[in-house]
């Protein structure tokens, strides 16, 4: 009688096979992994963009994720699920009383009582908040009431962009959440902050809410441009295209980047690095504009350029030669729209599409290039890959009543626009690249 298939076995030498192949994989590529997460541990096998170490990665976490519910089992999975908020607070108040930053960075450990009379926290509080966040791994606790860094905790120290962005998960988006099911009683239908959690938790929309707290404002200024600079490959998407239209085009061609509804961050990252390219920020708000003309250094004023433009008015042939400044080289233009349509209702993506329809028509060598988030069909990643995406799903319709559209939403909002839009879709994880 054969003997039964037993899943946790099953299971566990799948994870071993991938891990050799996994193993195998990163030695071709002279990728080496540190034993553990100590303060200055780094390894490509995090960052890389290859796509076999990425594909067995993710077969990987998906193997031992279904191991740890098949040990767990219904109620566990449940109380691990939603016991973690007590974590998220102790994090967070570590964060606001500067805890980590007073910890050396040397590796050297430091007991919770320097710590607190440091920090100015009660002892026994502060010990408490550390010692829960170091069984996540956060921090490290080698002798008893004793904290150093790990290379998480040091990666919150060094890298103030990622901390700001940490901080407002935690506050902001942790807070709104938690009104997201009474706020589904007020507003049935997605578009219009005056329907989101947010509103309901604060009593204003997000953005409305920042503008009266500046240093939260400031705060989430801050985490947007650093994930838009690490987490999101957006930007990298977009500069990949500029830099293939570099390598295929004959030199004497020039191109003419605006931005519409910009704010001057991404074309002041980019311009040092594609000279052939005249960037035109657009946006109705001159504060907007004034203020990322401020911050343009003198070497770039000659690169980016600064236009108060209503959005939705309609562009011509002739207002797009008078934008060339009369260059006596052939330009051609590329409108850039990035990370601005998916707060817009379906009519009002229409009508900011069609204005560029007399454009696109007049001119063969103009485009459309955007930029923006994407709901990947049912199924389409493992498990744990599909839930970044639905909890972003989640995230924008309690933030801001929107939503993830899909890529069938996405052209047919195109061809609804105009019927000779043509649509050429790429994805990379958390990006449409759009160009028409």
């Amino acid at each position: 009688m054969a003997s039964q298939s037993n899943p946790i076995i099953d299971i566990s030498k799948e994870i071993l096979l991938q891990a050799n192949v996994l193993s195998e994989c990163l030695q071709r590529h002279s990728i080496t992994v540190p034993k553990d997460l100590a303060p200055g541990s780094v390894s490509q096998l995090w960052t890389t963009e290859v796509q076999e170490i990425h594909v067995l990665r993710s077969t990987i976490m998906s193997l031992t994720k279904r191991l740890d519910n098949l040990l767990e089992g219904p109620h566990g999975i449940l109380h691990e699920y939603v016991s973690v908020n007590w974590e998220h607070g102790a994090l967070y108040a570590l964060l606001e009383w500067k805890v980590f930053p007073s910890i050396p960075l040397d590796g050297t450990p430091i007991h919770a009582s320097q710590l607190a009379g440091i920090t100015g926290l009660p002892s026994a509080k502060l010990l408490r908040l550390c010692r829960l966040v170091a069984t996540a791994g956060i921090l490290n606790e080698p002798a008893e009431g004793c904290f150093a860094h790990t290379a998480i905790s040091e990666e919150l120290v060094k890298d103030e962009g990622f901390r700001s962005w940490v901080g407002f998960q935690l506050f902001e988006t942790r807070v709104a959440s938690a009104h997201l099911s009474d706020s589904l009683l007020e507003s049935r239908d997605f578009w219009g902050d005056d329907g989101s959690a947010f509103k309901h938790a604060w009593g204003v929309p997000m953005y409305a809410w920042h503008k009266l707290h500046p240093e939260k404002g400031a705060r989430f200024a801050q985490a947007m441009e650093s994930v838009s600079q690490s987490l999101d490959p957006g930007d990298g998407m977009i500069i990949d295209h500029l830099a293939r239209f570099a390598a295929s085009e004959p030199s004497k061609i020039k191109l003419m980047v605006i931005e519409v509804a910009g704010n001057g961050a991404f074309c002041r990252r980019i311009a040092s690095f594609f000279p052939f390219i005249q960037f035109e920020v657009q946006n109705p708000s001159l504060e907007v504009l004034e203020q990322g003309e401020s911050l343009l250094g003198a070497e770039l004023r000659n690169s980016v350029r600064f236009r108060r433009r209503d959005t939705f008015a309609m562009r011509n042939t002739e207002e797009i030669e008078l934008e060339k400044l009369g260059s006596n080289e052939f330009v051609r233009t590329s409108f850039l729209i990035r990370n601005t349509l998916w707060c817009m209702k379906d009519s009002e993506v229409t009508r900011l599409l069609q204005t560029f329809v007399p454009v696109l028509q007049s001119d063969a060598g103009a485009s459309l290039l955007i930029c923006d988030l994407v709901s990947p069909a049912w199924a389409t990643f493992e498990p744990h890959l599909e839930r970044i995406y639905r909890r972003r799903d989640v995230t924008l319709m309690t933030m801001h009543n929107a939503k993830q559209r899909t890529a069938k939403e996405w052209t047919d909002l195109f061809l609804g626009a105009h019927p000779q839009y043509q649509v050429r879709l790429r994805h990379q994880l958390r990006s449409l690249d759009c160009p028409a």
